[in-house]
This record gives structure tokens, sequence and C-alpha cells, in this order.
């Protein structure tokens, strides 16, 4: 499964990237994705739109206590902002490949796979 960040979903609501390049594969998304994309204090609601259409084509993945120790851990060793540890988490703890704009905010973490779609 791959796991879309908020940067992902938010481009692929613009048009920057195409969707249909993750027709083939299982997508989901960590719950506090929505909430970074949509929340978005400036968001227009043709592009709210969008990105509820897009959420509603994949996987959600729940906070789970096992999510939010992998989290807490994760802030400890090093320092990162929460929306990072918790899509970090989420990916981890469903063997998910992590696609994002920003793999240099989650390179440090060792056992976490990444790609950059855009690159």
């Amino acid at each position: 499964m791959i796991l879309l960040d908020s940067n992902i979903l938010i481009y692929a609501s613009k048009n920057l990237i195409n969707a249909r390049i993750f027709s083939h594969h299982e997508v989901g998304y960590a719950s506090v994705s929505a909430i970074e994309s949509l929340g978005y204090h400036k968001i227009r609601a043709s592009e709210m739109a969008i990105l509820q259409k897009i959420l509603l084509g994949y996987d959600k993945i729940h906070l789970t206590d096992e999510i939010i120790n992998r989290a807490v851990s994760l802030r400890q060793h090093k320092k990162m902002g929460l929306g990072d540890a918790i899509v970090a988490a989420s990916a981890l703890s469903n063997d998910c490949t992590l696609w994002t704009a920003n793999t240099e905010d989650f390179a440090h973490i060792s056992d976490l796979k990444l790609f950059n779609p855009l690159s």
C-alpha cells in the first residue's frame, strides 16, 4: 500500500500531479492528512470539493494506539511536527511506502520507505 502525504493530496486536487499514477496501487492516507489538507484556512470551496472526492476514493488510516506510540517515539528521537510524525507512524504501522514531495522531512527515519512522485 502507498500512503499519500498531505502535499501529494493537495497537488492532486490542483492537477499538479495526475492522480492516475496511483491507480495501480492500493492507496491510503493518514487521518491527520485530511485535517491538514481540508483545514487550510484559505481553501476555496472548489478545492475542498475536489479534495473530498479524492479522499473518498482512498482508504483512511485511523489513529490507533500503535500509531500514537510510534509518533511519540519519532518525536522523542528527533524534533518533527506532529502531523509529520503521525503520517510517518501511520506508514510504518501499516507497512506503507510514503509518497511525499518532502522526502527530506522524513529521511532520518531509517525504516520508512519513501517515494517522491514529483521527481
